[in-house]
């Protein structure tokens, strides 16, 4: 018998193909809301098993509020001109100085920087300190080079100075060691003043005064 001579009733009974498009839409919908719910709570489970990051800071501690006015700001200019705004990360959002100083806390290898460990220590850390802190602790793990780790070592070893005596010229050398983009230290001394500008951070006619500095050591 060919699909002719089916009888009238047999062929009224088939779904019309709208309404099988329908159910695979429906069942798509449903299997694909059933995944999204597994892999919430599996990464809901991944986030409750990651520690809070502990303070590696150290006794010794530089705080931003004590720097020369724009000091601290160099060291986000090289590291992270966004970090006083919210991230756009859609997963566990935080900062890169976060992230960074996430990776000396919990003691993992650089290579991790962008891991879910690592992100979701961070997200963890932007909960539970002021922006203020965090960067606090940044300034006070950093390595600046030469072996030099935290402000207060970068200070002393590069200008002999204390940290509340560094000018801003002289702290953007410091965070031209910290600058991600390969080049010259004076190519990324340059781009992070350039950034401060942009973000009003430094007025552009003391930026055009600033002279490359000598270092004593280093």
């Amino acid at each position: 018998m060919t699909l002719v001579e089916l009888p009238k009733s047999a062929a009224a009974a088939m779904p019309p193909p709208r309404r099988r498009v329908l159910r695979w839409l429906v069942g798509t919908v449903v299997a694909l809301a059933l995944l999204a719910g597994v892999a919430f709570g599996l990464a809901e489970y991944y986030y409750t098993t990651v520690p809070i990051p502990r303070d590696k800071s150290g006794t010794q501690q530089v705080r931003a509020e004590n720097l020369r006015p724009g000091v601290a700001n160099t060291i986000v200019a090289a590291v992270d001109p966004d970090f006083y705004q919210q991230s756009s990360e859609l997963v566990w959002p935080s900062s890169e100085i976060t992230k960074r100083y996430a990776v000396v806390a919990m003691g993992v290898s650089w290579d991790d920087l962008d891991s879910w460990q690592v992100r979701v220590g961070a997200h963890k850390l932007e909960g539970w300190y002021t922006k203020a802190q965090l960067l606090d602790f940044y300034l006070n793990t950093a390595h600046y080079g030469e072996g030099a780790i935290g402000l207060g070592q970068a200070a002393m070893l590069y200008f002999e100075k204390h940290p509340r005596d560094l000018t801003v010229a002289e702290g953007a050398l410091l965070a031209a060691h910290l600058d991600a983009v390969p080049g010259d230290l004076q190519a990324a001394w340059n781009r992070v003043l350039d950034t401060m500008v942009e973000r009003g951070w430094l007025d552009a006619a003391e930026r055009a005064g600033l002279a490359f500095p000598a270092t004593t050591g280093g």
